[in-house]
């Protein structure tokens, strides 16, 4: 009885053993690099809304046409060829009163929103301006970004590679061991985007006039797009020779 269970001991030991020499063969050592940096923006997006209210839907939506109609065609003149204008809300709804706690129907609002899209970021006043002076009342904000973020990403992943694999060939030259080929990498980054708020850019527009003065050449003063920040990260794992 003793002996067998001797034997049996001995067989699962050597059985292990291969494990236990891959795992020790395969020895990685991993590290994580990130990179922040502070981009100028290159792009600028103004959203703009018309609205109108009334019992006639016809006649509202004439309205809302004509005032959508006009700021485009202006706004047209000053694009150029990468500068886009599309189209991005348009509803109809209901507005109610309440008379003793019945709803009722009171008018319709019709509302018509376009974005203009910018790569001369200069001309973003004389955009808002004209769209003003043409009877636009809303701007949704002025959203800031950078267009070609894949670009912006691949190089900023690349030197965090570079650093990555900078410092685990230090470490490892440290621990008497050299690199051997990759085992994985997994690569992140991130852009984030600028935005100029609404109740900002009327509070700036209006600066220099009152409600009353509107139609006599209110100004829009210099938007500032601020920057984008853009962050990259990259995980690394070596196997180790």
């Amino acid at each position: 009885m003793f002996k067998k269970f001797a034997l049996t001991v001995l067989f699962v030991s050597l059985v292990a053993m291969p494990a236990i020499c891959s795992e020790v063969k395969e020895s990685t050592i991993s590290t994580e690099a990130s990179i922040n940096r502070e981009i100028t923006p290159d792009t600028a997006r103004i959203r703009f809304y018309v609205e109108n209210t009334g019992l006639n839907l016809a006649d509202l939506k004439q309205k809302n046409d004509k005032i959508v109609n006009d700021a485009i065609a202006s706004i047209k003149q000053l694009l150029n060829p990468d500068e886009k204008i599309k189209t991005i809300a348009f509803s109809v709804s209901n507005i109610y009163s309440y008379k003793e706690k019945i709803r009722v129907f009171q008018k319709y609002q019709v509302t018509n929103g376009f974005e203009v899209k910018l790569k001369d970021l200069d001309k973003i006043s004389q955009v808002i301006n004209i769209g003003m002076d043409k009877g636009i009342k809303r701007i949704g904000g002025v959203d800031f970004s950078v267009e070609d973020t894949e670009t912006v990403c691949n190089e900023m992943m690349a030197e965090a590679i570079k650093i990555g694999k900078s410092r685990v060939e230090y470490l490892s030259s440290a621990a008497g061991t050299s690199l051997d080929k990759v085992k994985n990498i997994h690569p992140y980054c991130s852009l984030s985007s600028s935005h100029v708020a609404q109740n900002r850019v009327m509070k700036s527009y209006m600066a220099n006039a009152s409600m009353d003065s509107m139609a006599e050449g209110a100004t829009l003063e210099t938007i500032e797009p601020g920057t984008i920040n853009a962050r990259a990260n990259v995980n690394l794992t070596y196997y180790l020779k």
